[in-house]
């Protein structure tokens, strides 16, 4: 018997000569179902917890619980895991479900770093998305920028940005929207801001499954996460499962 599991396990790696890798794991992870307070816990275990600035909405989302944001926020400090450098490194994909209002300021910040302005998911008013930076000594308008329209008023809307420092990417529902060359910003961020900052460029809308991960993530892992969330990403790859069942037969 023990011979035939072992024929078994052989046969299956000789079929799967090419195991998937086990996707990232995110470094912080917002899924606002938890909320206590003011603090929105990180539920990456990294500790990222963030806090909530003039009392965002709780409100029903995509999974579970979303944010709404009118001139609010959600602040989270750099940390050894979100690290001051993580976007000018280039290594990242930053994952969101928006649902957003398209009225108010033109130019509305999803997400941005600070305090000073630096790495930037704008949405503009026309329904595009922007990633935005400080890039050497001036401003980088548009690093990766899709067409308008892309983002319905008031409609659930998965997004990501993705980064391998060499392109940015934009994916709407899954979809590459966008391709650009990577340019290098500034980094030392001190901190994360989900809603922007106040003035005239805060963001008027919804926040639902928001995360960030330190390597490029591949369309097939962004539509995963798109369809069963976040937590996808924690799921047991087909290398995971391998090691599972030689464990077992070994102890069999």
């Amino acid at each position: 018997m023990k011979r035939l599991l072992l024929g078994f396990a052989l046969a299956i790696a000789a079929l799967t000569p090419f195991v998937v890798q086990a996707m990232e794991k995110p470094i912080v992870y917002f899924s606002f179902d938890n909320i206590k307070g003011n603090t929105v816990p990180d539920l990456s275990g990294n500790g990222n917890d963030g806090t909530m600035e003039n009392n965002p909405k709780i409100i029903d989302g995509q999974f579970g619980k979303a944010l709404e944001f009118e001139s609010s926020r959600v602040k989270v400090k750099a940390s050894d895991t979100l690290t001051p450098d993580l976007f000018k490194e280039g290594m990242f994909t930053l994952v969101v479900w928006i649902n957003a209002k398209r009225t108010g300021n033109t130019w509305q910040q999803i997400f941005r770093a600070g305090p000073d302005p630096n790495d930037t998911l704008f949405i503009n008013n026309d329904g595009r998305l922007s990633w935005r930076g400080w890039v050497g000594a001036a401003w980088a308008g548009g690093m990766c920028e899709t067409d308008p329209n892309v983002v319905e008023a008031n409609e659930w809307t998965h997004a990501a940005v993705v980064s391998d420092k060499k392109h940015f990417r934009i994916y709407v529902n899954g979809e590459l929207s966008k391709e650009s060359k990577f340019q290098e910003t500034r980094g030392n961020n001190g901190e994360y801001v989900i809603g922007g900052y106040a003035g005239g460029e805060s963001y008027s809308g919804a926040v639902d499954e928001f995360a960030v991960f330190p390597a490029p993530l591949q369309q097939d892992d962004i539509k995963l996460i798109m369809e069963k969330g976040v937590t996808a990403s924690t799921a047991v790859s087909p290398s995971d499962r391998l090691a599972t069942t030689w464990g077992e037969i070994k102890s069999y």
